[in-house]
């Protein structure tokens, strides 16, 4: 798959009746649906009882993990000094000098150190860099901007870390899917906005930038996609139940200010071509561009939400981690 401008996205045949779910993709939600088809609505569920339901389906996705050289707890201290943050650091067998930040996916509500491992162990293993898969605070239990200052928390400890420690002596790049994307970049337009170290790229996997439900992918693809239009507004609801904090650019990155945008680092995004985000991604790459910023632009027709979670599956999920090796080789090695 080439790398695109966002003019050259042909997003009409995109939302058409003709995108449609690979044979591979097929299959896999088939067989999902067929698992959870006695399984009570997620989000008709207690926040807590949800959480078990999503663990469990998550199990799936993470069996038979792939394989690294190493594994190390690390507690990382939050902004305020008062809490932690406890973190994996994921080494890959080659580890070159290094270290992503990783902001795992759920809606800022579900997910922990299990529910995104195979992304986590494939990221490394690709990359051939540390990855720091962070378990920040959720929703609705935390709401804004907690988990949005866990990640910034883990991206400063990497910082530190770096001036002593030679294993992280590298490219140092924070990278996230979905709700993990949007704290990534959140991350990056932090520390531009407050003149900290920044990120040297940034790694966003169909990610949440923009709080609009109603844009034309969430239309089109409102439900029977896995991610759908009333679930994704609930985490929205969780995690800024303020409507005025979604005027934050740090937030909604599609609202920062152009100022900002023109000092972002190289950027990889991708999104799925069946997914209320694929607009999501659409927007902000626009933005970026118009910023003349460098971006490294990737959509994946036949496959929806979360699918590089499926490493083991999908064909697809494959080629998009191949993608991000590809980019990461280009930017620094």
């Amino acid at each position: 798959m080439r790398r695109s401008k966002v003019g050259s996205i042909d997003l009409h045949f995109l939302l058409s009746a003709e995108a449609q779910r690979s044979a591979e993709m097929q299959e896999l939600f088939d067989w999902l649906v067929e698992q959870d088809k006695n399984a009570p609505d997620l989000s008709m569920l207690p926040i807590a009882e949800a959480r078990k339901l999503r663990a469990l389906q998550a199990a799936r996705t993470n069996a038979e993990l792939p394989g690294i050289q190493g594994l190390e707890r690390i507690v990382v201290p939050s902004l305020d000094g008062v809490s932690a943050i406890d973190c994996d650091l994921v080494v890959p067998a080659d580890a070159l000098p290094g270290c992503i930040v990783y902001l795992h996916g759920g809606g800022w509500a579900f997910g922990d150190l299990a529910s995104h491992a195979r992304l986590a162990r494939v990221l490394a293993n690709t990359t051939r860099s540390r990855v720091l898969y962070v378990d920040y605070r959720l929703a609705p239990e935390h709401p804004y901007p907690a988990a949005h200052d866990d990640a910034v928390a883990a991206w400063r400890w990497v910082v530190e870390e770096s001036r002593t420690n030679p294993d992280f002596k590298g490219p140092l790049t924070v990278a996230g899917d979905s709700a993990g994307a949007n704290l990534a970049i959140g991350t990056v337009l932090r520390e531009i906005e407050t003149r900290k170290t920044i990120p040297q790229a940034a790694l966003l996997f169909y990610g949440v930038l923009s709080d609009d439900v109603n844009s034309p992918s969430y239309l089109r693809f409102a439900k029977g996609y896995g991610l759908n239009r009333v679930g994704m507004a609930k985490f929205w609801d969780l995690y800024a139940p303020d409507p005025a904090s979604r005027d934050d650019g740090f937030l909604c990155p599609v609202k920062a200010e152009f100022e900002t945008l023109e000092k972002l680092p190289p950027l990889f995004m991708n999104a799925a071509g069946l997914d209320p985000l694929l607009c999501d991604t659409l927007e902000f790459a626009a933005r970026v561009e118009e910023a003349g910023g460098e971006l490294d632009l990737h959509v994946h027709q036949g496959v929806q939400h979360a699918f590089m979670q499926h490493t083991a599956r999908l064909t697809e999920a494959r080629r998009a981690f191949e993608l991000v090796g590809d980019f990461y080789r280009r930017t620094f090695r």
